[in-house]
């Protein structure tokens, strides 16, 4: 659950449950059913239902730079 539906408050969630710091982390990814990515943004992350399930995937794609990709289920 996220405090506030953004994408800033989705980078505050993710630091704060993987213990990691906020501005290691780069682009966040929705990856949809059908294989398509999409860059996530506010506009996005506000019209996701609460109730959606996804697997997080954590990607180092600098030293010190993640990538995270959201993957509905």
């Amino acid at each position: 659950m996220l405090n506030t539906p953004t994408l800033k408050g989705l980078r505050q969630a993710i630091s704060e449950k993987y213990g990691m710091q906020e501005d290691s982390i780069g682009k966040i990814y929705k990856k949809c059913k059908r294989g398509i990515f999409v860059n996530m943004d506010d506009n996005i992350i506000e019209h996701y239902s609460n109730h959606s399930a996804f697997l997080i995937e954590i990607s180092e794609v600098m030293s010190s730079q993640f990538q995270v990709t959201l993957m509905e289920l």
